[in-house]
């Protein structure tokens, strides 16, 4: 039947693709990696302590068949078990955080030692050494310290990290290493999350910028002007609805992905910000996951819609001989 499809589609649907166009338009090489990190204890026992509560809510929704009427609450419970894999505060502190609305409905319809009982590290070398931009991004963070919900429930002098950010922080350094001039844009769907990221990278001397959907026309031109133009300026933070509009950032070679997302395409696009014409850097993307958590079990979904995805476009053979019985009866509502 997903055959049949892939036939039925082919007639109806143009698609260009990059390899459809290598020969004409020659694009630098792209990695995807997937980086797996573990929680440490303190973080572990937060988690599985959140995990056990939901897991009972759910084991008493499902003997009482009640599965469809408590269809929301799921949804959010599942949310705020990726929300602690990112870090612990965005439960503690932040209010219910709202995802992009696209992914919200997708989801209702289908190493180092320093953790989150750690202060911080700081970096070995300063990267905005620069006094001039040092002082402006001090006058930027007071001001963005100021309108950041969860960053102002925070008390910044205990601030405490976490796995994920302490990940990312790693991985930024690795990249300044490899290439003095590179620079990176950073996914979550969390704004919360972005806001600690913010903080924490600014606490490490690292100059970076946000970009959320919420930006009137003006500040988003000039958050990504700051970001093209200025060499100091080493990351854009960015929400996944900013990431939906037409931006052209190949001035940055690599992506930093924080959370997975329901919608694979939606990373896909995110990927696209940097590899496309223009690109002359060899691209990076790193997607972080936390193992042994909900995280690794959406991969695995994602997964399964990518195979589905690629049977009914490409007529995939590989695809179609890692689908499953049950997979194919889901997707007919058998």
């Amino acid at each position: 039947m997903i055959l049949l499809n892939h036939k039925i589609f082919k007639k109806l649907v143009l698609r260009r693709t990059k390899i459809g166009r290598a020969s004409d338009v020659a694009l630098p090489p792209t990695t995807v990696s997937v980086r797996r990190d573990f929680l440490d204890r303190e973080e572990l026992d937060y988690y599985e302590t959140l995990y056990k509560e939901f897991q009972a809510k759910l084991d008493r929704y499902f003997r009482e068949n009640t599965m469809g009427d408590h269809r929301v609450e799921i949804v959010d419970l599942i949310t705020r078990l990726r929300q602690v894999t990112n870090h612990r505060y965005l439960v503690e502190f932040s209010q219910k955080e709202e995802l992009n609305a696209e992914d919200l409905a997708s989801s209702a319809a289908d190493k180092q030692e320093s953790g989150i009982c750690h202060k911080p590290e700081e970096d070995p070398v300063d990267l905005t050494s620069n006094k001039d931009v040092r002082d402006d991004d001090d006058k930027i963070m007071v001001k963005y310290f100021r309108s950041s919900r969860i960053l102002k429930n925070i008390e910044l002098e205990n601030f405490q990290t976490s796995t994920k950010l302490e990940a990312l922080r790693e991985e930024i350094r690795f990249m300044i290493e490899r290439d003095g001039s590179a620079k990176g844009i950073v996914f979550s769907q969390f704004t919360s999350f972005l806001d600690l990221i913010y903080y924490s990278l600014y606490k490490s001397g690292v100059s970076c910028v946000l970009l959320n959907g919420s930006m009137s026309r003006a500040a988003r031109d000039a958050v990504v002007k700051r970001f093209n133009v200025e060499p100091n300026c080493r990351i854009l933070l960015m929400t996944l609805k900013a990431g939906g509009i037409a931006l052209n950032l190949t001035v940055a070679s690599h992506v930093f992905i924080m959370d997975p997302w329901w919608n694979p395409a939606l990373e896909l696009q995110a990927q696209d910000r940097i590899h496309r014409i223009g690109q002359y850097k060899p691209t990076r993307v790193v997607k972080f996951v936390i193992a042994d958590t909900v995280e690794e079990k959406i991969l695995k979904v994602l997964e399964k819609k990518r195979l589905v995805a690629q049977g009914i476009l490409d007529g995939s053979s590989e695809a179609m001989e890692q689908l499953s019985v049950s997979d194919f009866q889901t997707m007919f509502g058998k």
